[in-house]
């Protein structure tokens, strides 16, 4: 009897769960994450929060997470998002893995991977080439799978993160293995033991010791073997994982009936059955039994050998695992025909050969099916060139009486074909001249672009110049004199002797001195606000929401992500103008009694979102009735090169997202 070791590998299904970050599942979806959904704005926050509701559920309703991705990739495509969209996609791949749509999964797989190439992202690009590994190694094609688990490998040999790279070579070296190609299967399982042990991965390191041991059995180094196995051993166990160690002493048990060393082989078969037990698998109870009954028939103990054979014959029934029948049939014959039951012994040793024949014309079915396609074929390919040999037969024929013919038809092709080339060369002149003319009149407007925005620039510098200009000399020039008035009027107070009804005339002119100072330096800091000189935008815009909601004219929120860093001087100026822009409209036009103003930057993008809950206006009818703020805001946003979008219908508010790259 030939015994095998066993290929160890990590399942399609939970390599998917490794490689692809998958949170943990529940039936339903947790209050926190439908909350942050319902307050999250329009952005990567909550296209984040989509992909994690879908994750949640996938394992129980895939249909409805599948939905949650492709809304999450939608989002994430509208806001320019490259980390989202490989997220969103990977997530969309590993869905249709699910369904089993493996066509749409590798569509899926394919777009990641672009834009995990677009941000350079090697680690993630090599997480994406295992999930098409594993879309091949679902659709049974092994070749495939290896070569997009070898490009990630690479890709990720890399990178500085090593986790579950380990595990990646131990599926390397059961594929390999399981091709033939033993010395490749040799080198990875070495790099992913010692990577293992770099990294303290005790369960990958199992992994490749055990599909190490196949290899060199491969290439009949069975003392290499051995020593590969007793190394697996104490390390599964120190790892915990019982399935691992029960393989690990079944491989051992293996070697040593490969040896006709039965006593050893049957120490290594009852730790491995033992280990099977808690397990509860019946499959793998099913091969151990068996096992078991071939090492007690060879020690000469017919009653254990035919309890086990029994329980093993059962469990083959229960698991419908025929492949194994058939040799359960064979053993169970001999143990009969060695304990003098030859009418049992014959009976299966018939079961053995009618399971066999029928086994031989499933394995053979398919081959026969083969073949006769391939007679099919060369039938329909000799009938082709039986065809073509009378065809040339005919043209032989025919030749002769249709050389002039030819003559004649090429003269006149010579001459539609020189015709055509004039024509075609006329033509294109024609379209030449156009072309150009067409790219001196983008030249021309390219330049006349130009000159606006050089006007626009000036136009703005010239605002902000005048403006502090004008600031600086109410605040030290007239706000300087009428603090000076109310002093001189002060002291003049305590010389006087003034009457009763003059005294409350005179307390009223003081006041309204200093309503006038308080409006002068009001009006004097809108123009040029001196947290956003001495603070930057962020403090700039948090002390001017601070101020409207002072007034209680109406509620204004303001949120800040990421603007720890300042702008440029002049950028945080107009964006600044573009926000008290906004806020004024939504006060003065929209009716608005709460207004949400957030500032956004990640990475190079910012993005400016204010939302209010007036009147709205309808949105068809921008373009004609544009007023002077929005013209303003307009030309602001043209000036920074940014995108302006305005969302509004009649009596539900206005939401404008305008996006810079600064």
């Amino acid at each position: 009897m030939t015994i095998s070791l066993k290929s160890y590998a990590l399942p399609a299904g939970m390599l998917i769960a490794l490689f692809c970050c998958l949170f943990a599942r529940s039936q339903n979806i947790p209050d926190s994450l439908l909350n942050k959904l319902n307050t999250a704005p329009n952005d990567s926050v909550k296209a984040r929060t989509l992909l994690d509701i879908g994750e949640t559920i996938e394992a129980t309703y895939t249909d409805k997470s599948l939905g949650y991705y492709y809304e999450a990739l939608i989002l994430s495509k509208k806001i320019k998002n490259n980390s989202l969209l490989i997220s969103s996609w990977n997530d969309v791949g590993v869905c249709y893995i699910e369904l089993n749509k493996m066509d749409s999964a590798l569509t899926a797989f394919e777009q990641a991977i672009i834009y995990t190439r677009l941000e350079k992202n090697p680690l993630r690009e090599a997480k994406v080439l295992v999930n098409m590994g594993n879309v091949y190694l679902h659709k049974k094609d092994r070749v495939k799978a290896i070569e997009y688990y070898l490009q990630s490998a690479r890709l990720w040999e890399t990178c500085a993160d090593k986790n579950n790279l380990a595990g990646l070579y131990a599926n390397i070296t059961m594929l390999l293995y399981e091709q033939g190609e033993y010395r490749k299967a040799v080198e990875y399982g070495t790099r992913g033991y010692s990577l293992a042990m770099r990294i303290g991965d005790d369960f990958s390191g199992t992994n490749a010791l055990l599909n190490l041991a196949n290899a060199y059995y491969g290439l009949a180094q069975f003392d290499k073997a051995y020593e590969t196995l007793q190394k697996a051993i104490p390390m599964a166990k120190r790892g915990g994982d019982i399935e691992q160690v029960s393989t690990a002493y079944d491989d051992l048990g293996g070697y040593f009936l490969q040896k006709k060393e039965y006593q050893p082989a049957l120490t290594n078969f009852q730790e491995s059955y033992r280990y099977s037990l808690q397990l509860a698998n019946k499959f793998h109870l099913c091969e151990i039994s068996s096992k078991l009954a071939t090492i007690y028939h060879n020690l000469n103990e017919p009653d254990k050998a035919l309890k086990f054979i029994s329980q093993a014959e059962k469990l083959a029934n229960e698991v419908g695992a025929r492949a194994n029948l058939n040799e359960i049939y064979r053993i169970r014959a001999e143990i009969e025909q060695s304990a003098g039951n030859y009418r049992q012994a014959s009976e299966y040793f018939s079961k053995a050969l009618t399971l066999s024949d029928s086994l031989f014309k499933a394995s053979t079915s398919e081959k026969v099916a083969e073949v006769e396609a391939q007679y099919q074929n060369e039938k329909k390919q000799s009938e082709i060139e039986l065809l073509e040999k009378d065809r040339l037969a005919q043209s032989l024929s025919l030749k002769q009486k249709s050389t002039l013919n030819y003559i004649l038809t090429g003269l006149l092709t010579a001459l539609l074909l020189a015709g055509f080339l004039g024509y075609r060369n006329l033509h294109h002149r024609q379209l030449l001249a156009k072309q150009q003319e067409e790219l001196h009149k983008e030249q021309i407007l390219s330049l006349e672009k130009d000159k606006q925005l050089v006007a626009l620039d000036s136009m703005l510098k010239g605002q902000e110049d005048e403006r502090s200009r004008l600031a600086k000399d109410l605040h030290d020039g007239l706000g300087g004199l009428l603090s000076g008035v109310k002093f001189s009027l002060s002291n003049m107070k305590s010389n006087m002797i003034i009457t009763p009804e003059n005294m409350a005339v005179f307390e009223r002119s003081l006041d309204m001195i200093d309503t006038s100072i308080s409006e002068l330096r009001r009006v004097a800091h809108n123009m040029m606000p001196e947290m956003l000189t001495k603070y930057g935008l962020d403090e700039a815009v948090k002390e001017y929401c601070n101020t409207i909601n002072s007034t209680r004219l109406l509620s204004l929120k303001y949120q800040s992500v990421g603007m720890d860093v300042r702008l440029e001087n002049s950028t945080e100026i107009i964006i600044y103008r573009i926000v008290q822009e906004l806020v004024n409209n939504a006060m003065k036009h929209a009716r608005a009694s709460e207004v949400f103003v957030q500032l956004i930057k990640e990475g190079p993008r910012l993005n400016v979102v204010v939302e209010d809950n007036g009147i709205g206006f309808d949105s068809s009818t921008m373009g004609n009735n544009q007023g002077a703020g929005l013209v303003n805001v307009k030309s602001r946003v043209d000036y920074l090169k940014g995108q302006l979008d305005i969302h509004t219908a009649p009596g539900k508010g206005t939401l404008v997202n305008i996006e810079f790259n600064i």
